[in-house]
């Protein structure tokens, strides 16, 4: 008999004979659920129910009180506009960050960034929720492209109306969310987002929207513990976890020694802590694309 499971209790019975113990326990578990079903499943039912619509009429809620008042700020670019304005701007933005009760009962704000194309014009500017104070976009934008012109307006839809064809998309990660971004580019990535709707014609519209808010609470904690993770030879993934459990050898001060001798692992691992190290945003890129021309009215949409 092995140490800490003598005979007689359930890890010693367990241990000398698993098979009977788990089937044991399963039907128990099933008998359990047959008799207290029918007295606690509608209670449970009505609870969840009743959970699931509060949280429904508070997201309602948090999202009227941005829509209220909200305004787009139109900007108008310096002839040279510093590629380290970007993140200049970003970094004062994060004082949008709410405290932990009031972005539980009134949201965390977030910005959309809209590049938008009409009659082979470009026209780039942000979509601020009513519930940030007038003017603090604006004086942020101003100060981290200096020459810049911010311009406070009405918030108005993307696309036009009397649209015949529309068409869309969101972009997703392709690798765990752990990871940064790429940032560092030889030549501007923008040039090439420019290009792509300067062939609009007559009618059509475009528009690229990068919506971001900052990061806190669980979402963070859940970063960081990805990180501890990659630290400790661990998938980043749920799903690599899952397999590792039930695949034998994937684990173990084996896997350690393997991760930290990959080199790959130990840069993707350095990528990681850095970016986790800084404010966090949570960010989701939609792309739209519309016409407002008659005979295109039969063309499919997503």
């Amino acid at each position: 008999m092995l140490a800490g499971g003598p005979a007689g209790t359930l890890i010693g019975r367990y241990l000398e004979h698993p098979g009977q113990v788990l089937a044991r326990l399963g039907s128990d578990a099933l008998a359990i659920a047959v008799t207290w079903a029918p007295r606690a499943g509608p209670p449970l039912a009505v609870a969840v129910a009743g959970l699931a619509a509060a949280r429904w009429l508070l997201r309602r809620r948090q999202h009227a009180a941005m829509a209220a008042g909200a305004r787009t700020v139109t900007l108008l670019a310096p002839p040279q506009a510093d590629p380290a304005g970007g993140a200049l701007l970003w970094g004062n933005l994060a004082g949008l960050l709410r405290p932990p009760l009031a972005r539980l009962l009134h949201g965390q704000p977030h910005l959309a960034f809209e590049y938008g194309w009409s009659a082979g014009q470009l026209t780039v500017s942000l979509w601020v929720p009513g519930t940030i104070p007038p003017g603090m976009i604006e004086r942020a934008a101003e100060a981290a492209w200096p020459g810049c012109h911010a311009i406070p307006g009405p918030a108005i839809p993307p696309l036009p109306g009397g649209v015949t064809a529309c068409t869309g998309g969101t972009l997703r990660l392709a690798r765990p969310e752990v990871l940064p971004l790429e940032t560092s580019h030889d030549a501007d990535p923008l040039l090439a987002l420019a290009a792509a709707g300067s062939g609009l014609g007559p009618g059509e519209h475009a528009v690229v929207q990068v919506l971001a808010r900052p990061v806190a609470g669980a979402r963070a904690r859940r970063a960081r513990r990805a990180v501890r993770r990659l630290r400790a030879g661990q998938p980043a993934r749920p799903t690599g976890r899952l397999l590792d459990l039930i695949s034998p050898g994937t684990r173990g001060p084996a896997r350690r020694a393997a991760v930290r001798s990959d080199p790959q692992a130990q840069a993707e691992l350095r990528a990681a802590a850095s970016k986790t190290a800084g404010v966090l945003w949570e960010t989701r890129i939609r792309y739209a694309a519309a016409t407002t021309d008659p005979a295109a009215g039969g063309a499919a949409s997503n």
